[in-house]
């Protein structure tokens, strides 16, 4: 039986290197859903290794804000939290290869693969991030998104995501409103998948962390002082958000007084297009 079993392991062994051992998963929009940093993910995967599965949810708030898009059979786009890359992604092997032209290239090592999971464990120390540690390698859980897009541009377009570029130096005050004006986009293609994906309790306003709040009977400013940091962390120094800041109070003093016999989602997202379309003309 001995060469029987050691014919059958060759044969096995070779059936695997015929087909191959590259890891894929198909296109489509990722919802970021957990991370770990090595060290956090080690301790975790000692103590419960059913907690470090590709299928494991988090609650932090960067989550909701970031995600992994395949598209077209070779584009890509990732945000993660203030990290941008926009480009061409490939398999090659066991590794989801990411190029950006402009900020360079990332290799993803595919860890775990689940139906409509996936994750991913990369070094991003080379990307500037005010709140993504680089330090070590981090552990990524994304869940495919199969909420229908109804409307364009997607909260997964790299066109209403341009925001996450932090600036390097002060801007210009045509510099600010256009990364306010696109924060607002973005805000509004938030909404619109919230509400497309039917998930309307318990939704996750902190994808849109802003100086706005979002009540069921409309939105309002918020008081400078209660503005969150991480809007402000948005532009170059506080002075500049602070000529954000005044931009979108403009909007709101010259914004159209509609009424509306809708609540909820669906009033927000009329008023944020009443906003974008009254800062459009400041």
């Amino acid at each position: 039986m001995k060469p029987l079993v050691i014919l059958l392991l060759t044969l096995f062994v070779s059936s695997c290197s015929f087909f191959g051992s590259e890891k894929t998963f198909p296109e489509g929009n990722y919802q970021l859903i957990c991370g770990y940093t090595t060290e956090s993910y080690l301790k975790v995967k000692k103590e419960n290794p059913q907690n470090v599965e590709a299928d494991t949810y988090g609650d932090d708030p960067t989550y909701h804000r970031s995600f992994l898009s395949l598209h077209d059979k070779d584009q890509f786009v990732l945000a993660i939290d203030d990290i941008l890359l926009v480009g061409k992604y490939r398999f090659e092997g066991d590794k989801l290869q990411l190029t950006d032209d402009k900020k360079g290239s990332i290799a993803l090592d595919i860890v775990k693969l689940k139906k409509d999971f996936v994750q991913v464990k990369g070094d991003f120390s080379q990307f500037s991030s005010a709140h993504i540690p680089n330090t070590e390698r981090l552990y990524i859980n994304f869940a495919l998104d199969k909420t229908p897009i109804r409307e364009t541009p997607s909260k997964f377009s790299s066109q209403v995501n341009l925001w996450r570029n932090a600036p390097v130096k002060s801007e210009s005050e045509n510099e600010i409103k256009a990364r306010a004006l696109n924060f607002v986009d973005y805000t509004i293609a938030y909404f619109q998948h919230i509400s497309s994906s039917g998930v309307h309790q318990n939704y996750k306003v902190e994808g849109v962390d802003s100086p706005i709040i979002y009540a069921e009977n409309g939105i309002l400013l918020k008081d400078w002082e209660d503005v969150p940091a991480s809007w402000k962390e948005l532009f170059y120094d506080e002075k500049n958000a602070a000529v954000a800041y005044k931009y979108l109070l403009d909007g709101f003093k010259n914004g159209s007084k509609e009424k509306y016999h809708v609540t909820g989602l669906l009033l927000i997202t009329f008023y944020l297009k009443n906003l974008r379309n009254s800062l459009a003309t400041i």
